[in-house]
This record gives structure tokens, sequence and C-alpha cells, in this order.
């Protein structure tokens, strides 16, 4: 577009009256980094419930009202206690200052105004970080592996909270993936392994102590 737009100035580089001419530009960001459908709307002919599925998520997201509910209502205590043995067996820095923050904060917080309206986690990518490393995984045959979630193209039962948390801690903990480096060299990594710190110098949001116990902190 660049090389477009040069063009175009240097063709009409003046005006009909020998004056500099104008030229107005629009652009727009059409690219993707993931593949969420509740991030993009589309026109889909002739198939009305993706419409539909699309304006109640909106309206869900816009007035919740009593589905508002605590995240411990959702990721329950019995979840977060397999949660946690599995990041100890993993011998990972930080665990029990995880489950500080667990207990004291992100436990009682609500599903939408208290997580996914908090722009801080955001800003912080403490929910974007590890699902840009695991929500859809290309691995070195060339095959997809996609993470337990509705926001990607996983095809698997999860009607319920069990049945999701379930297939998601198998795929976080006990399955292996074979990935290539930036090098090009083949390693097999667990999901979970996969996981990057995140640093403070890139996303100054992040405090000191969220920063040292990064790794578990995304787990959660």
């Amino acid at each position: 577009m660049g090389a477009a737009m040069k063009r175009c100035i240097e063709r009409d580089g003046e005006g009909k009256d020998g004056s500099a001419a104008e030229l107005a530009c629009v652009t727009w960001n059409i690219a993707a980094i993931n593949n969420n459908p509740f991030e993009y709307y589309a026109t889909v002919e002739g198939e009305p419930g993706y419409v539909n599925l699309m304006k109640a998520v909106q309206q869900f997201m816009d007035s919740p009202g009593e589905k508002d509910v605590a995240v411990s209502d959702v990721f329950s205590a019995s979840m977060f206690a397999k949660l946690e043995q599995a990041m100890r067996d993993l011998r990972l820095d930080g665990v029990d200052t995880v489950a500080q923050m667990w207990t004291d904060d992100f436990s009682k917080r609500r599903i939408i105004s208290g997580f996914m309206k908090d722009k801080t986690i955001g800003a912080k990518r403490l929910a974007s970080m590890p699902d840009r490393f695991t929500n859809t995984i290309n691995t070195a045959d060339g095959s997809v592996v996609c993470r337990p979630t509705v926001i990607n193209n996983y095809d698997r039962d999860m009607s319920t909270l069990d049945a999701w948390f379930e297939q998601w801690f198998n795929f976080m903990f006990h399955t292996e993936i074979a990935v290539k480096d930036k090098k090009g060299e083949i390693a097999q990594k667990k999901v979970c392994a996969l996981l990057q710190p995140i640093l403070r110098k890139k996303y100054p949001e992040v405090t000191e102590e969220e920063e040292k116990v990064s790794i578990p902190l995304q787990m959660l």
C-alpha cells in the first residue's frame, strides 16, 4: 500500500494550478493473529443462527445481569486445587503467591464486570499472552492442535464445565507436541511449557510481583 501511495504522489504531486496536491487516505487493519470467532463479525448468508448468536453474546457482555456470577462459580475450588497441584508438580516458582491472588482477588471477581471488562488484564496480557501460545498450535509435522475452548476450532463436546476442564487440564499438562523453535529445530514439549514470561519492560502495567510469577499466573 505504501508503494501505491508513493506512485500516486509522484504522479499527482501538483494540482492543476501548480500548487501542491493533497492526498486523502484511509487505511485499516484487516489482519488477525487468532481465530476467535467473537472478535470479528461476518456476513453469513442464509444463516440467521449466526446473527442471533453474535447478538446474544454482545447482549450478555453489555448487560449480564444476574448471570454476572463470581469467577469461582465457573472455575470451582476443586478445579483450582487440581491446577495448583499440577503447578507444584512442575516446581514452578510463585505458586504460593498465585494461590493467594486467587483466594484474595480473582476468585471473588465477577466474570464480566470484574474480569472480562477489566482493562488492566488486557494491558498486562494476563489472558492474551497464554492464549497466543496455546490457542491454535502449528506442530512440526504441519498439523494443528487446538486448546479446548470456544474461541477456536476445537470441535469436541464441552457442554458442561467439568467436561471442558478435564479436556483443558489434559491438554495443558499431559499433551506433548512437536514444535519448531526460531532456528527450525524440533523439540517435544508439553503445552504448558510453551508459555513465556511476561516482562515489565515490554508491558509496564505488570507489577514486579506479577512478572516474577507470570508463568503460573498465566496458567490460572
